[in-house]
Protein backbone atom coordinates (compact mmCIF):
# COMPACT_ATOMS: atom_id res chain seq x y z
CA UNK A 1 0.00 0.00 0.00
CA UNK A 2 1.09 3.32 -0.96
CA UNK A 3 0.28 6.97 -0.61
CA UNK A 4 -0.44 9.42 -3.54
CA UNK A 5 2.52 11.83 -3.85
CA UNK A 6 -0.65 14.46 -4.53
CA UNK A 7 -2.40 15.80 -1.53
CA UNK A 8 -5.82 16.79 -2.11
CA UNK A 9 -5.52 19.62 0.92
CA UNK A 10 -4.00 23.06 0.52
CA UNK A 11 -0.30 23.03 1.47
CA UNK A 12 0.24 26.06 3.77
CA UNK A 13 3.53 26.81 4.52
CA UNK A 14 4.16 29.77 6.98
CA UNK A 15 8.14 29.54 8.11
CA UNK A 16 10.02 29.91 4.81
CA UNK A 17 13.24 28.11 4.62
CA UNK A 18 15.53 28.09 5.76
CA UNK A 19 14.07 29.35 9.02
CA UNK A 20 14.09 26.90 11.74
CA UNK A 21 11.61 28.78 13.80
CA UNK A 22 8.89 31.81 13.85
CA UNK A 23 6.39 33.38 16.17
CA UNK A 24 3.78 35.37 15.32
CA UNK A 25 0.38 36.80 17.01
CA UNK A 26 -2.70 34.78 16.14
CA UNK A 27 -4.98 37.28 13.26
CA UNK A 28 -7.65 39.33 14.87
CA UNK A 29 -10.25 38.43 12.31
CA UNK A 30 -13.43 36.34 12.30
CA UNK A 31 -12.76 33.52 9.52
CA UNK A 32 -13.30 30.10 8.07
CA UNK A 33 -10.55 28.53 6.89
CA UNK A 34 -10.12 25.33 4.28
CA UNK A 35 -8.99 22.47 5.51
CA UNK A 36 -4.74 22.23 5.09
CA UNK A 37 -1.67 20.99 5.98
CA UNK A 38 1.38 22.61 7.10
CA UNK A 39 4.51 22.21 5.09
CA UNK A 40 7.31 20.26 7.24
CA UNK A 41 6.87 21.91 10.59
CA UNK A 42 5.36 21.88 14.28
CA UNK A 43 2.81 24.36 14.88
CA UNK A 44 1.54 25.33 18.52
CA UNK A 45 -1.35 28.15 18.94
CA UNK A 46 -1.97 29.59 22.29
CA UNK A 47 -5.92 31.30 22.11
CA UNK A 48 -6.44 33.68 24.95
CA UNK A 49 -9.63 34.55 23.41
CA UNK A 50 -12.03 33.34 21.02
CA UNK A 51 -14.66 31.40 20.01
CA UNK A 52 -16.03 28.68 17.48
CA UNK A 53 -14.64 25.36 16.84
CA UNK A 54 -11.43 24.03 15.44
CA UNK A 55 -11.02 20.81 13.27
CA UNK A 56 -7.79 18.44 13.63
CA UNK A 57 -7.70 15.60 11.86
CA UNK A 58 -10.78 13.83 12.79
CA UNK A 59 -12.09 15.74 15.85
CA UNK A 60 -14.22 18.82 15.94
CA UNK A 61 -13.12 21.05 18.81
CA UNK A 62 -14.66 23.71 20.62
CA UNK A 63 -12.75 26.97 21.18
CA UNK A 64 -12.71 27.73 24.96
CA UNK A 65 -9.70 30.17 25.73
CA UNK A 66 -7.49 30.14 27.16
CA UNK A 67 -5.90 27.11 25.55
CA UNK A 68 -3.32 25.51 23.33
CA UNK A 69 -3.63 23.34 20.51
CA UNK A 70 -0.09 21.32 18.93
CA UNK A 71 -0.29 20.28 15.55
CA UNK A 72 2.41 17.99 14.13
CA UNK A 73 3.58 17.91 10.19
CA UNK A 74 0.87 16.72 8.05
CA UNK A 75 -1.98 17.57 10.31
CA UNK A 76 -5.24 18.19 8.60
CA UNK A 77 -6.68 21.65 10.45
CA UNK A 78 -9.18 24.35 9.97
CA UNK A 79 -10.63 26.43 11.79
CA UNK A 80 -14.45 28.26 12.50
CA UNK A 81 -14.23 31.16 14.01
CA UNK A 82 -17.30 33.08 15.30
CA UNK A 83 -15.64 35.43 17.67
CA UNK A 84 -12.52 37.53 17.20
CA UNK A 85 -9.22 35.74 18.44
CA UNK A 86 -6.26 36.91 20.45
CA UNK A 87 -3.43 34.57 20.81
CA UNK A 88 -0.07 33.54 19.11
CA UNK A 89 1.24 30.80 16.46
CA UNK A 90 4.94 29.47 17.54
CA UNK A 91 6.33 27.24 14.55
CA UNK A 92 9.13 25.02 14.02
CA UNK A 93 11.07 22.27 12.09
CA UNK A 94 11.83 19.02 13.36
CA UNK A 95 15.29 20.38 13.21
CA UNK A 96 14.82 22.87 15.61
CA UNK A 97 14.30 19.88 18.18
CA UNK A 98 16.81 17.63 16.94
CA UNK A 99 17.66 15.74 20.36
CA UNK A 100 20.89 15.63 19.42
CA UNK A 101 21.11 18.89 19.87
CA UNK A 102 17.99 19.40 22.48
CA UNK A 103 17.77 16.14 23.91
CA UNK A 104 15.43 17.72 26.70
CA UNK A 105 13.00 19.80 24.39
CA UNK A 106 12.16 16.43 21.97
CA UNK A 107 10.28 14.71 24.94
CA UNK A 108 8.60 17.60 25.33
CA UNK A 109 7.15 17.67 22.13
CA UNK A 110 6.20 13.91 22.09
CA UNK A 111 4.03 14.22 25.32
CA UNK A 112 2.27 17.35 23.31
CA UNK A 113 1.61 15.09 20.72
CA UNK A 114 -0.41 13.04 22.78
CA UNK A 115 -2.63 15.67 23.71
CA UNK A 116 -3.18 18.04 20.67
CA UNK A 117 -5.25 20.28 23.45
CA UNK A 118 -4.44 21.52 26.75
CA UNK A 119 -6.76 23.70 28.85
CA UNK A 120 -4.57 26.49 30.32
CA UNK A 121 -5.95 27.53 33.89
CA UNK A 122 -3.43 30.18 34.61
CA UNK A 123 -1.96 32.32 31.52
CA UNK A 124 0.40 34.46 33.62
CA UNK A 125 3.07 32.14 33.20
CA UNK A 126 2.66 31.27 29.53
CA UNK A 127 1.87 34.67 28.59
CA UNK A 128 5.27 36.05 29.77
CA UNK A 129 6.95 33.38 28.33
CA UNK A 130 5.04 33.92 24.94
CA UNK A 131 6.33 37.82 25.54
CA UNK A 132 9.87 36.79 26.08
CA UNK A 133 10.54 34.81 22.85
CA UNK A 134 8.63 37.71 20.88
CA UNK A 135 11.07 39.84 21.49
CA UNK A 136 14.04 37.62 21.21
CA UNK A 137 12.53 36.28 18.07
CA UNK A 138 12.13 40.21 17.00
CA UNK A 139 15.15 41.58 18.05
CA UNK A 140 17.62 38.59 17.56
CA UNK A 141 21.56 38.38 18.74
CA UNK A 142 24.31 35.84 18.03
CA UNK A 143 22.79 34.00 20.99
CA UNK A 144 19.24 33.88 19.70
CA UNK A 145 19.01 30.30 18.48
CA UNK A 146 19.91 29.10 21.88
CA UNK A 147 18.17 31.47 23.66
CA UNK A 148 14.75 30.65 21.51
CA UNK A 149 15.43 26.99 22.32
CA UNK A 150 15.69 27.55 25.90
CA UNK A 151 12.90 29.48 26.43
CA UNK A 152 10.53 27.40 23.75
CA UNK A 153 11.42 24.65 26.24
CA UNK A 154 10.22 26.23 29.42
CA UNK A 155 7.27 27.04 27.01
CA UNK A 156 6.36 24.08 26.58
CA UNK A 157 7.03 22.02 30.27
CA UNK A 158 4.03 24.83 31.54
CA UNK A 159 2.21 23.95 29.22
CA UNK A 160 2.26 20.33 29.69
CA UNK A 161 1.85 20.99 33.55
CA UNK A 162 -1.81 21.65 32.66
CA UNK A 163 -2.70 18.36 31.47
CA UNK A 164 -5.03 16.25 33.14
CA UNK A 165 -3.04 13.17 32.88
CA UNK A 166 0.54 12.92 32.69
CA UNK A 167 2.43 10.43 30.15
CA UNK A 168 5.95 9.23 31.14
CA UNK A 169 8.64 10.98 28.98
CA UNK A 170 9.92 8.90 26.98
CA UNK A 171 14.06 7.71 26.80
CA UNK A 172 16.21 6.15 23.85
CA UNK A 173 15.42 4.97 20.85
CA UNK A 174 13.89 8.39 20.05
CA UNK A 175 15.91 8.57 17.29
CA UNK A 176 15.03 5.73 14.93
CA UNK A 177 11.45 6.26 16.47
CA UNK A 178 10.78 9.92 15.38
CA UNK A 179 12.50 9.34 11.96
CA UNK A 180 9.85 6.51 11.54
CA UNK A 181 7.52 8.87 12.17
CA UNK A 182 8.42 11.51 10.23
CA UNK A 183 8.14 9.15 7.29
CA UNK A 184 4.77 7.74 8.35
CA UNK A 185 3.66 11.33 8.24
CA UNK A 186 4.47 11.40 4.21
CA UNK A 187 2.31 10.45 1.42
CA UNK A 188 4.80 10.91 -1.23
CA UNK A 189 4.66 7.26 -2.75
CA UNK A 190 5.25 5.41 0.31
CA UNK A 191 4.82 1.80 0.35
CA UNK A 192 3.73 1.75 3.86
CA UNK A 193 4.65 -1.65 5.06
CA UNK A 194 7.21 -2.27 7.89
CA UNK A 195 10.08 -4.14 5.67
CA UNK A 196 9.86 -0.50 3.83
CA UNK A 197 10.40 1.62 6.29
CA UNK A 198 12.88 -1.07 8.24
CA UNK A 199 15.15 -0.60 5.15
CA UNK A 200 15.11 3.36 4.90
CA UNK A 201 15.97 3.25 8.90
CA UNK A 202 18.50 0.68 8.23
CA UNK A 203 17.38 -1.97 11.10
CA UNK A 204 15.56 -5.11 11.01
CA UNK A 205 11.78 -5.00 10.68
CA UNK A 206 11.84 -7.12 14.11
CA UNK A 207 14.25 -4.39 15.76
CA UNK A 208 11.86 -1.84 14.57
CA UNK A 209 8.67 -2.96 16.26
CA UNK A 210 10.53 -3.56 19.16
CA UNK A 211 11.48 0.17 19.54
CA UNK A 212 7.71 1.28 18.57
CA UNK A 213 6.69 -0.52 21.64
CA UNK A 214 9.16 -0.16 23.90
CA UNK A 215 8.28 3.99 22.74
CA UNK A 216 4.66 4.08 21.92
CA UNK A 217 3.08 1.10 22.97
CA UNK A 218 2.32 -0.13 19.75
CA UNK A 219 4.04 -2.48 16.91
CA UNK A 220 5.00 -0.59 13.68
CA UNK A 221 2.37 -2.05 11.91
CA UNK A 222 -0.07 -0.85 14.34
CA UNK A 223 0.71 2.28 13.89
CA UNK A 224 1.12 2.00 10.04
CA UNK A 225 -2.61 0.92 10.39
CA UNK A 226 -3.25 3.81 12.21
CA UNK A 227 -1.84 6.25 9.83
CA UNK A 228 -3.56 4.35 7.09
CA UNK A 229 -7.25 4.85 8.78
CA UNK A 230 -6.31 8.34 9.59
CA UNK A 231 -4.99 9.51 6.53
CA UNK A 232 -8.55 7.51 4.75
CA UNK A 233 -10.95 9.27 7.86
CA UNK A 234 -8.99 12.97 6.65
CA UNK A 235 -10.17 12.41 2.93
CA UNK A 236 -13.42 11.16 4.28
CA UNK A 237 -14.33 14.36 6.13
CA UNK A 238 -12.42 17.16 4.74
CA UNK A 239 -12.78 16.34 0.55
CA UNK A 240 -15.77 15.46 -1.34
CA UNK A 241 -13.60 12.91 -3.01
CA UNK A 242 -15.58 9.67 -3.84
CA UNK A 243 -14.68 6.12 -2.54
CA UNK A 244 -13.56 4.99 -5.40
CA UNK A 245 -11.26 7.73 -6.15
CA UNK A 246 -9.87 7.89 -1.88
CA UNK A 247 -9.23 3.94 -2.31
CA UNK A 248 -7.12 5.16 -5.57
CA UNK A 249 -5.55 7.70 -4.15
CA UNK A 250 -4.35 5.64 -0.72
CA UNK A 251 -3.31 3.22 -3.43
CA UNK A 252 -5.75 0.00 -2.71
CA UNK A 253 -6.11 -2.50 -5.40
CA UNK A 254 -9.58 -1.66 -5.74
CA UNK A 255 -12.26 0.48 -3.96
CA UNK A 256 -13.58 -2.99 -2.21
CA UNK A 257 -10.33 -3.85 -0.88
CA UNK A 258 -10.43 -0.33 0.91
CA UNK A 259 -14.10 -0.67 1.87
CA UNK A 260 -13.59 -4.09 3.77
CA UNK A 261 -10.26 -2.00 5.24
CA UNK A 262 -12.02 0.40 6.60
CA UNK A 263 -14.73 -1.30 8.05
CA UNK A 264 -12.69 -4.11 9.67
CA UNK A 265 -10.50 -1.24 11.62
CA UNK A 266 -13.17 0.92 12.21
CA UNK A 267 -16.58 -1.07 12.13
CA UNK A 268 -18.16 1.19 9.72
CA UNK A 269 -18.26 1.68 5.92
CA UNK A 270 -16.66 4.61 4.80
CA UNK A 271 -20.26 5.93 3.17
CA UNK A 272 -21.44 5.28 6.90
CA UNK A 273 -19.01 7.07 8.81
CA UNK A 274 -19.05 10.07 6.09
CA UNK A 275 -23.25 9.94 7.20
CA UNK A 276 -22.33 9.74 10.81
CA UNK A 277 -20.48 13.06 10.64
CA UNK A 278 -22.84 14.29 8.97
CA UNK A 279 -21.71 14.39 5.31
Amino acid sequence: MAFDSVSPFLLKSKLETPALFKLSRFKEVIKRTKPHQHDGYFELIVLLEGAGFHWVDTQLIPIAPPMAFFLSPGQVHCWQLTAIPKGYVLLFRPDFIDPLHSPDLYPLVQQLEQDREVMLTDTVSVTDLLTAIEKEYQTPTRHSPVVLRGLTQVLLARILEFRTSEAPVRTGREAVFRRFTDLLRKPVNQTMRVFHFAEQLGVSPQHLNAICRRVSGRSASELITHQVILESKRHLLHTDQTITEIADRLCFSDPSHFVKYFKKKTGHTPVAFRKMNGY
